[in-house]
């Protein structure tokens, strides 16, 4: 019996303990992505507005695809933050936005709410896009570069820093000053 304790608790208590010490040191919102440095996945949708968006066109400009839904509390805070980007970066910056797992008036219904930025907010009915980026929830958003490289994944909503941080980067690459 006192073998089997200092055989059998060693043996039970040290995988626990190395799982537990792994964890703790681990950001539990950052996520892998194999999206990371390379092309980011190709679309044709049409908006909410109706119109289509061909991701062939957006090549050249540094882009965020940010996958929200109006039923989700963080994307209210986000939203805040993207439509500050957007006026603070205007041109140079595509923002698009990929309506997930909700309906056209409901997301209609948030940006009366929340503000408008005018950029396109596509509808992927059947999920393939968000399938496609390996979406697991809302809000996610990719930063991509000029050259259509995913460079920066982030689960959750984009803070202020975040965008500060991906945007100086992604834009200097194409000669835009950071503001």
């Amino acid at each position: 019996m006192r073998l089997l304790r200092w055989v059998v608790v060693p043996a039970l208590v040290l995988p626990v303990s190395w799982l537990l010490f792994q964890g703790l040191g681990r950001d539990p919102r950052a996520l892998p992505s194999p999206l990371i440095g390379r092309a980011a996945p190709t679309f044709e949708l049409a908006s909410i507005d109706g119109r289509t968006v061909d991701w062939v066109a957006l090549r050249g400009r540094v882009v965020i695809v940010n996958f929200w839904a109006s039923w989700c509390f963080e994307c209210i805070a986000e939203h805040g933050v993207l439509l500050e980007a957007q006026e603070r970066y205007g041109a140079d910056l595509v923002i698009i936005g990929v309506l997930y797992q909700d309906s056209v008036d409901d997301a209609l219904g948030f940006l009366a709410r929340y503000g408008d930025g005018g950029w396109p907010n596509l509808v992927d009915a059947d999920g393939g896009l968000a399938i496609d980026y390996g979406v697991t929830g809302v809000p996610e958003s990719f930063f991509i570069d000029a050259a259509g490289i995913v460079r920066y994944k982030q689960y959750g909503a984009v803070t202020r820093a975040v965008l500060d941080a991906q945007l100086s980067a992604l834009l200097a690459h194409v000669g835009v000053p950071a503001n």
